[in-house]
């Protein structure tokens, strides 16, 4: 079974590599595009063994992280970078967990990567999302992933109501990103 993941992990980074690379070669180094991508898998492999008790969640703020470090090391907007990032992660996750046998967390996020598909075409149209500025889709992944997380571990409590305090901040953070404030909720008198 071990190999099975490894040929899962092989096949999904060089899917998602080649998809990026084509679509940001014009915008960006593509060594760089290469090293960011080698980057993330490395941190993502180190956290997963560091941060076996926290799981999903763990590995997730790692990549998240080392994201953010790279981008502000090569001066890449991190926003653009955490939409791409944030697909790429559930293919990958959905490549993982299916040759594991878990055919439902797979489903689950391989329909995550249509939703995001569909959000990334559109969200700029929504009349809700005044702003237009990227990050949209990451912010909806992190939701998605957190969901994902919840129903992996229903018998640990505690990581039902982080992810839920994470889906919470990431709410607010769509909100914000929206270019609404929280003065039009609640507007002073």
């Amino acid at each position: 079974m071990n190999w099975l993941v490894g040929i899962a992990i092989l096949l999904a980074f060089g899917g998602t590599n080649f998809w990026v690379w084509k679509n940001k070669r014009s915008d960006y180094d593509e060594e760089g595009i290469l090293g960011l991508w080698l980057w993330l898998v490395i941190v993502a492999w180190i956290v997963s063994w560091g941060f076996k008790w926290w799981s999903v969640g763990g590995i997730l703020l790692g990549v998240v992280l080392a994201l953010m470090i790279w981008c502000k090391k090569k001066k890449w907007d991190t926003w653009e970078w955490a939409d791409v990032v944030t697909r790429s992660s559930l293919v990958m996750g959905g490549a993982i967990t299916l040759a594991k046998g878990m055919w439902i967390s797979s489903l689950t996020l391989w329909l995550g990567v249509g939703v995001l598909w569909i959000v990334s075409k559109t969200y700029r149209k929504w009349r809700w999302y005044k702003s237009g500025k990227m990050g949209l889709v990451a912010l909806a992944g992190g939701v998605w992933w957190m969901g994902v997380w919840m129903a992996l571990a229903p018998w640990q409590i505690y990581k039902v109501y982080l992810a839920g305090w994470v889906m919470a901040g990431l709410a607010v953070a769509i909100y914000l990103r929206s270019g609404h404030k929280f003065s039009q909720i609640w507007p002073k008198k």
